[in-house]
């Protein structure tokens, strides 16, 4: 009897020692007859190139010197007080070159300068010696760019000063448009000419049309 119950402890455990997992009983799996989705490695977004609209004007420091020239220079000075602000300002001249504009006082002083980019014209225009108008031009002859360039001046302005006050144009001459902004006393005008694709921002103590 001992016999008999020494060899059935035996058989109990030998026999899970010798099951595999074929003849186990349990099914297993194949992995192969499942679709596997591909894996897409993760990307940062800070690394993902950025559209940029451009849609803001673009300026350095000496852009801004000039875009804000009123806030430096005002109207009603000497030439002898603008003279003081600009290190590079140039010897008066008859305005226009002209003589005749000369003996009635009106001098102009012009300096080249770099601009948006562009080269540029700073003039300077007095009466009796006093400061009555300054204007900084440019050129720009691809009339999509000069278009863009000129609502972005427009737009740098209204939120800096304020919202613009639009001019009428005469109907004979629509291919320029012309904006303003008012100083207080002073005007701020920006102009643009299709035809030729001069943009001009100019302070002057009379307000367009008049």
């Amino acid at each position: 009897m001992k016999r008999v119950l020494l060899y059935s402890i035996c058989l109990i455990l030998i026999a899970p020692a010798c099951t595999s997992p074929e003849t186990d009983g349990t099914q297993v799996l194949d992995s192969s007859k499942f679709n596997k989705t591909d894996s897409l490695p993760s990307v940062n977004p800070d690394t993902l190139p950025k559209q940029s609209t451009n849609t803001s004007l673009q300026f350095n420091a000496e852009d801004k010197t000039n875009l804000l020239l009123f806030e430096k220079v005002s109207l009603g000075m000497s030439s002898s007080q603008v003279q003081n602000k600009f290190t590079y300002f140039s010897q008066l001249h008859d305005e226009d070159l002209n003589d005749q504009l000369g003996a009635k006082g009106f001098q102009e002083s012009i300096m080249d300068i770099h601009f948006l980019n562009r080269k540029g014209k700073l003039e300077f225009n007095f009466k009796n010696d006093s400061l009555y108008r300054y204007s900084i031009a440019f050129n720009e002859p691809n009339e999509a760019k000069g278009n863009k360039i000129y609502y972005q001046i427009l737009d740098y302005y209204n939120d800096y000063i304020g919202s613009a006050q639009p001019v009428n144009i005469e109907e004979d001459n629509h291919y320029a448009q012309l904006t303003t902004w008012f100083l207080n006393p002073d005007y701020l005008v920006a102009s643009y000419n299709l035809n030729t694709g001069n943009i001009t921002i100019t302070a002057q103590n009379t307000k367009p049309g008049q």
